[in-house]
């Protein structure tokens, strides 16, 4: 295997093959002895194309382009063709034409063109149709139709229709007969009865959505074709009763079989027209139904021996036959691993579309009769070798409250290509629509777009998403923005803490649902830090312009569960919107919008676009015309992809040469330097290497740069060490004094060469300053550090004189340090908060990334951005024109503390550094404490004098240096700092 960096891997699969490989087959039904559906045409304009599988086998699309069959019921569309075989032979199919969003009928075995069946609205939406039924004994088709009355997208009412075939209602609306009133906002498509006496469907009402609480309507169709006596015979849309019937379907007997929540999973139920007795046919704690979010999915279907082919699984899905008489379900083998809600049956033959993480969706048939499964269409073909494809794994997660938390991790993958040893790859966090959704795992070719390259990506089932049963699916009622921020956020943190993603290069994306979901993450508290960037893809940005007319009204009132009724919690709506917060966003990210999507409006990204100008935030706006919500063209998913890619390379610094570069319209911040060796220098502050975390059984050294220590208050320290599972070595001047000056510990060539040894074992882990003092400014020039460059980096600890070593390290080997409490000193022992902050630092870094203090204030407010330096000032100041000496804070997030330094020494101290340069360009500062330096009113008058006049934040109070307790702060670390929340909270933890 050859070694090349993560994320630069050159790969076959290019943004062209992975938008236009394939497509996943939807709306499988049969007519007569054929299958048929619809398939995405990228190369088409994004156009669905009918597809048609004729008993020999043969694959054909039926109608050319600009057919174009889909349809913009309650947005998402539903099922938008039909069929029946014609007496005269042949099939007749109906279907719904996406720019006019008319009812069709062709008869493709007739030779002629298709003839509209319903006319033109101009009113608002017009009309639209879907789920529909083929009736030619009656002359109809009886489908949703969907009406708009008025302007606004919630001006639209909803019933059951019936359409004559003979065309006489395609310029007269009055043509069409209504079999409902529009008692119901919403409903989906009738179900007959095999006597085609009765009809059954489902009907819901603002404020629930389908998954919230639905009705199972019933009715007699009378012989002149109306609908009488309607009744619901199961389901609840309010209360404690509520509950979700996401489909039924009616068995030989005139029973129907539905699937409903009501146990906590979408189970199946045989109900009784005529009674509404319900039995529960295989209760187990499954899913054998997912969310409604287009009419017309089918989870289920009834073979003609009554036997159920059914859906079923936690976090995927199986195909089973279940025979509602036993309860006895069988499930069906092969190597699929999701199916997808498409079910169709013909006789005893079962047709579905499934996948698998090496296979995208093909039309599977199996034969009940004789047990065997086989690709009938749209077989799989691969679009590169799959030994570019990724190996996916799902996992269960650990979040906030030790909550499961469920996601599919794809490692990065390529048959030729590893990265290097010393680097861990980055990773993308992919957070999925809906919110009420889910993705499952298959083969995603945009996925191996990034992980062929050697980018991983961790795609995050997170609370509220569904296949874990209604508890998992209502984590998110009143938590949208909280609890999916939360749980993408500790899939990224358990993978960087695990050692499989590089904690400086974390991304996140997602569209729609996931676009809010990338958005919030950069701009809330709850991921503060964590990523480097981000894509958001056509995303709801602004909850209460959404909520009240900037979408559509399937999902008008879907925010009252994610996030309450506006009336009631206005300022909750506003907490949570990321275009209240912009000033938050400091990383680069890429916005993606359709400039014809009516779902989540360019206005939102818009007007967060506005609230952002101004910041110097590197980010670029890419819109497509003609594009609604969901990317459908080719020339759009490619662009769009390679947007992304680019963002990456340029936001985690490797080469993409092969695509062309976005304009993020300002510098991008290094996020990668952390993954890799900095160059050493004195220029200004950058991220710098982190060394491992320590494990029990590590050999940690103790040396002493500056003076001796007290033997009894030294081992006091090493036993806590050693408590924590360590080895301890003390090297020899940690006891000694040099012979003519007693603050030393030994001369400087014997301090240096001590500190050496220590750097240079490659058994030891970690190297602590024993206690502090002085003298470290005078062994820097005894040290070898370009021997000490050769070596692997260590940890290195401690504070007070150690400055001088904090800073030398940072500029002669770009390795990053801890400044915290040292075992010699005596709080070291004493305290509590400071001893267990340094060890969660040394052994569970990502635990403590996020600093404060209960006095921490702004003396200056404001937010920064910048990379963590800094120490006893009065050490930094010494170290001004010295060799080796850092030439400035520029780009830096100081950090400053000091002892015994009285208010005007204090002054003396910042206005050198000051006078000097060395604070020009400094992005903000940290004050620790000023420990016996006099009343810290005084202190604080000379900082807000001399710092307050920088126009940066600067941050008082926090508790490191000193004082007692002392939080122990990682160095040369990229972090943000927010004076008014009184964080300091760091982009990737302190050890890797």
């Amino acid at each position: 295997m050859t070694t090349a960096p993560y994320g630069s891997w050159p790969s076959p699969l290019t943004a062209a093959l992975a938008a236009t490989h394939d497509g996943r087959p939807e709306y499988l039904d049969t007519v007569g002895d054929e299958v048929w559906w619809t398939a995405p045409r990228p190369r088409e304009g994004g156009r669905r194309a009918l597809v048609r599988l004729r008993p020999d086998g043969t694959e054909e699309s039926v109608l050319p382009p600009p057919w174009n069959v889909r349809n913009r019921v309650i947005e998402y569309g539903g099922r938008p063709w039909a069929g029946a075989p014609r007496a005269t032979g042949g099939p007749l199919i109906v279907f719904t034409h996406f720019p006019d969003q008319r009812l069709y009928a062709y008869e493709p075995d007739g030779g002629g063109e298709p003839r509209p069946l319903t006319p033109v609205s101009a009113v608002g939406g017009g009309l639209r149709w879907c789920d529909a039924v083929v009736l030619p004994q009656r002359g109809e088709v009886w489908c949703v139709l969907e009406e708009f009355t008025g302007q606004a997208p919630t001006d639209v009412r909803r019933v059951l229709a019936a359409v004559p075939l003979d065309g006489s209602a395609a310029r007269d609306r009055a043509a069409v007969r209504e079999l409902t009133d529009d008692r119901h906002r919403f409903v989906t498509g009738p179900r007959l009865s095999p006597d085609g006496r009765q009809a059954a469907w489902i009907a819901w009402d603002h404020p629930q959505m389908p998954w919230d609480g639905t009705e199972l309507r019933v009715a007699d169709v009378t012989g002149d074709g109306r609908l009488a006596g309607v009744t619901t015979v199961l389901g609840a849309q309010t209360g404690s009763e509520a509950e979700s019937v996401a489909q039924a379907e009616w068995l030989p007997d005139g029973t129907l079989v539905a699937a409903t929540d009501r146990s906590g999973w979408w189970n199946l139920h045989r109900v009784d027209p005529a009674t509404a007795v319900t039995t529960e046919l295989c209760p187990l704690p499954e899913e054998f139904a997912d969310a409604l979010w287009k009419v017309g999915l089918r989870w289920f279907a009834v073979l003609g021996s009554g036997l159920v082919a059914t859906l079923h699984g936690t976090g995927g899905t199986r195909l089973g036959v279940l025979d509602p008489a036993t309860g006895e379900l069988a499930d069906v083998p092969g190597p699929w691993s999701n199916w997808a809600a498409a079910l169709a049956v013909a006789g005893e033959r079962i047709f579905g579309t499934a996948a698998s993480p090496v296979t995208g969706y093909e039309v599977v048939e199996l034969d009940t009769a004789t047990g065997y499964a086989r690709v009938a269409g749209n077989a799989h073909r691969d679009a590169v070798d799959p030994a570019y494809l990724p190996r996916p794994v799902s996992r269960t997660f650990a979040g906030p409250g030790a909550r499961e938390v469920h996601a599919h991790v794809y490692p990065p993958q390529h048959p030729e290509l590893t990265g290097p040893e010393d680097e861990l790859p980055p990773y993308v966090i992919w957070a999925h629509g809906g919110p009420t959704g889910h993705v499952p795992l298959v083969l995603d070719l945009e996925i191996a777009y990034f992980t062929s390259r050697g980018i991983g990506v961790a795609e995050v089932n997170y609370g509220g998403s569904t296949g874990y049963g209604r508890a998992y699916r209502e984590r998110l009622r009143e938590q949208w923005g909280v609890v999916d921020v939360e749980d993408c956020a500790a899939v990224a943190r358990a993978l960087a803490d695990e050692g499989t993603a590089d904690p400086a290069r974390l991304a996140i994306r997602g569209g729609s649902a996931g676009g809010w979901t990338t958005a919030a993450s950069l701009t809330s508290p709850l991921a503060e830090g964590l990523y480097a960037c981000g894509t958001i893809v056509y995303p709801i940005l602004d909850l209460a312009g959404w909520a009240t007319d900037e979408t559509h009204d399937f999902e008008s009132r879907y925010l009252e569960s994610l996030v309450g009724p506006l009336a009631e919690v206005p300022e909750r709506y506003r907490d949570r919107s990321p275009v209240h917060h912009a000033d938050r966003i400091t990383v680069p990210f890429l916005l993606l919008q359709g400039l014809d999507d009516v779902i989540c409006p360019p206005v939102q990204s818009e007007r967060f676009l506005t609230a952002l100008a101004g910041r110097g935030v590197p980010h670029a706006y890419v819109t497509f015309e003609g594009e609604g919500h969901g990317f459908r063209r080719a020339d759009t998913l490619i662009r769009a992809l390679e947007a992304e890619l680019s963002l990456y390379a340029q936001t985690f610094g490797f080469a993409a040469p092969d695509v062309p570069a976005v304009d993020l319209g300002a510098p991008v911040p290094p996020a990668a330097a952390a993954a890799r060796p900095a160059a050493p220098g004195t220029g200004s502050a950058a991220a710098l290497v982190r060394p491992r975390r320590l494990r029990p059984g590590d050999r940690v050294a103790v040396v002493a740069p500056s003076g001796g220590f007290p033997r009894k208050e030294l081992d006091a320290g090493v036993e806590v060490l050693r408590g924590w599972g360590l080895d301890v070595v003390v090297h020899p001047t940690a006891y000694g004094e040099h012979d003519a000056l007693p603050y030393l510990s030994a001369d400087d060539a014997a301090r240096a060469r001590d500190f050496e040894r220590a750097w240079l074992d490659p058994e030891v882990a970690a190297v602590f300053s024993g206690r502090g003092g002085y003298g470290a400014h005078r062994m820097l020039d005894h040290v070898d550090w370009a021997a000490l460059r050769a070596a692997d980096p260590k940890v290195y600890v401690g504070f007070s004189d150690a400055t001088a070593l904090h800073e030398a390290i940072a500029t002669h080997l770009g390795v990053a340090t801890l400044h915290g409490p040292m075992p010699a000193w005596a709080p070291f022992v004493a305290d509590d908060t400071t001893r267990e902050h340094l060890r969660r630092t040394l052994f569970e870094p990502a635990a403590v990334q996020r600093l404060t203090s209960p006095g921490a204030r702004a003396l200056v407010p404001g937010r920064a951005r910048g990379v963590t330096l800094g120490g006893c000032v009065s050490l930094l100041a010494a170290g001004l024109g010295t060799p080796g000496a850092r030439a400035g804070a520029a780009g830096g997030i100081l950090l400053i503390e000091d002892v015994e330094e009285e208010d005007y020494r204090l002054d003396r101290i910042l206005t050198q550094l000051r006078r000097s340069g060395w604070l020009t360009g400094v992005a903000g500062v940290v004050c620790g404490t000023w420990e016996d330096s006099g009343p810290y009113e005084a202190v604080r008058a000379v900082l807000a004098n001399r710092l307050g006049d920088l126009g940066v934040p600067v941050l008082e109070g926090l508790d490191f240096g000193h004082g007692v307790p002392a939080l122990t702060v990682p160095l040369g670390i990229p972090a943000v700092l927010d004076a008014d929340a009184g964080t300091l909270t760091l982009d990737a933890p302190g050890l890797a």
